[in-house]
């Protein structure tokens, strides 16, 4: 399936100059500005880190869930769909009016909030309910992966993407048999 994207989708340099074996950390280009506004719906790709298949483990999976909902609900997101893989989480969000606000951010000033502040909040407190089922270590790669879209390409594309990553990793036959995955706001209406 492909992606249709805004011109403000994402390009990331695949190895650090210092060590061609090494990936480099993949730094966001556009300003943060950009993932605090509702004008945009997000679709992010977020791995496990050195851990095999940790969301295999049912409790830690609910975990993740919950804690992506109680992120829905706590910054006013729309959440359009989630699935939650053995090794990665993908999602698409869109920010809402009333989740727009600025914070402190130290010697950056102050800052809109966006839902990479919110992204970050979400992988410390779950690494943290990890370590309480027994994981050690960091739960979560340290940068993920986004890609912004405008309103007026087909958000469809990357719902129907996100939902069908167990059939196409042969997990299921079909996605609605996938228990960590969900549509959860309406995008059609």
């Amino acid at each position: 399936m492909a992606f249709r994207e805004s011109p403000t989708h994402l390009l990331f340099v695949p190895t650090s100059p210092a060590n061609p074996n090494r990936p480099k950390r993949r730094l966001h280009r556009l300003s943060p500005a950009v993932y605090s506004k509702p004008e945009y719906e997000f679709f992010f790709t977020v791995c496990a880190r050195h851990q095999g298949q940790p969301f295999l483990n049912d409790r830690l999976a609910k975990e993740i869930i919950d804690s992506l909902l109680w992120t829905r609900k706590r910054y006013n997101w729309l959440l359009f769909c989630y699935c939650l893989m053995p090794d990665h989480l993908h999602f698409v969000c869109r920010l809402t009016q009333e989740s727009a606000k600025r914070i402190n951010a130290g010697v950056r000033g102050i800052q809109p909030e966006g839902v990479l502040d919110h992204l970050a909040r979400f992988k410390s407190f779950t690494t943290t309910q990890s370590w309480k089922l027994g994981f050690a270590g960091p739960l979560w790669q340290r940068s993920s992966y986004d890609r912004v879209f405008d309103l007026e390409q087909p958000l469809e594309e990357v719902i129907e993407y996100t939902l069908e990553n167990p059939e196409r990793r042969k997990l299921v036959d079909d996605w609605n048999q996938w228990p960590y995955s969900r549509i959860v706001d309406p995008w059609w209406e």
